[in-house]
């Protein structure tokens, strides 16, 4: 058996991490220890953590607030484990989780849990996600980093196994100076040294969402900016580091594209903006160089019609939304 640490990074989280770390308790892997950094927290959180730490090898950090990137980083620092498992305070794991990623521990430098969403103020069921591959299981190297960014596994590092080496050995940490997509940079960074992945069918960790609230969901001023910056970083490296193929390219440009849809979205959802904010908001995605240019690939690759790109790269980019989301919506219900 080989150490698994666990490390959470907690932050004013009283009223959600009971339920995270007894999942954790739940877990019936033997070896395993749990890593949970307080950032800081102003309330009950580390009141709860201590009542947990004669339980599952739980380990307790304190120190000023600093972020969830720094507390990640500190997490790393004091981890024994030879695999390391992201895990957000306000999320759970499937009762045999470790056991189902640790069984292809050997098959692999990074193994990938499924994983379940759930919107906490709808109180609706969890929503599995819809892998990309037939079977329990799938094997993949290097090119498949288009299907795994398309498909939404490579944007949050919760819900994986990471090798403690690889980690140490490349000097690996989380850009602190970023509050939003430093998830998905880190595992660009860390995909470079992965010669095989494994990824899974069977989910592992649920991801409790409650809409507009977290990073994920909430609508953030200059987020197109920082988008941009992230895929052009990617952009760079699948050409230089990942020398993806033609198909390759054309799949990556796709995911750049639905990054700007989905910024769009949230724009759309912000109840604190006007109407014409949020046209103009919009506007400065779909008028902007790096945008134009993925809308003409995605064209000439045929992924969007010819009335897409019209509304998209006129002032009406907002009508475009509005008809992409119904369709969405539609697609989803079939």
């Amino acid at each position: 058996m080989e150490k698994v640490t666990i490390i959470i990074p907690a932050y004013n989280v009283e009223n959600v991490i009971s339920e995270c770390l007894d999942s954790i308790c739940k877990q019936t892997y033997p070896d395993m220890e749990v890593v949970i950094v307080n950032d800081g927290s102003q309330d009950a959180t580390e009141k709860i953590c201590r009542k947990y730490q004669r339980r599952k090898n739980i380990k307790l950090i304190h120190g000023e607030h600093r972020g969830v990137s720094a507390a990640r980083n500190r997490g790393i620092q004091e981890a024994t484990g030879k695999y390391l498992f992201f895990m957000d305070a306000d999320d759970i794991m499937a009762d045999s989780g470790l056991d189902a990623l640790m069984k292809y521990c050997r098959q692999g430098d990074w193994i990938i849990g499924n994983y379940q969403t759930l919107n906490i103020l709808k109180k609706s069921e969890p929503e599995i996600h819809i892998q990309y591959f037939d079977g329990e299981a799938h094997q993949g190297g290097k090119k498949e980093l288009p299907q795994l960014c398309v498909s939404r596994n490579f944007n949050c590092v919760w819900g994986k196994l990471y090798s403690a080496q690889i980690i140490r050995e490349h000097a690996l940490l989380f850009d602190e100076g970023r509050n939003y997509g430093e998830d998905l940079l880190f595992n660009l960074e860390y995909f470079q040294y992965v010669r095989k992945f494994v990824i899974l069918k069977e989910w592992v960790y649920r991801y409790c969402y409650r809409f507009g609230e977290g990073l994920g969901t909430r609508f953030i001023e200059n987020e197109w900016e920082i988008q941009k910056d992230i895929c052009k970083r990617m952009q760079k490296m699948s050409e230089d580091v990942y020398c993806l193929s033609d198909d390759g390219l054309a799949l990556m440009n796709h995911f750049y594209y639905a990054q700007a849809i989905a910024a769009m979205q949230r724009i759309a959802d912000e109840g604190t903006l006007l109407p014409k904010e949020k046209r103009a908001k919009m506007k400065e995605i779909t008028a902007s160089e790096f945008f134009l240019e993925i809308l003409e690939k995605e064209y000439d690759l045929k992924h969007i019609g010819k009335l897409d790109k019209l509304l998209l790269k006129s002032s009406l980019g907002w009508i475009y939304h509005i008809v992409h989301r119904k369709y969405t919506e539609i697609k989803k219900y079939i």
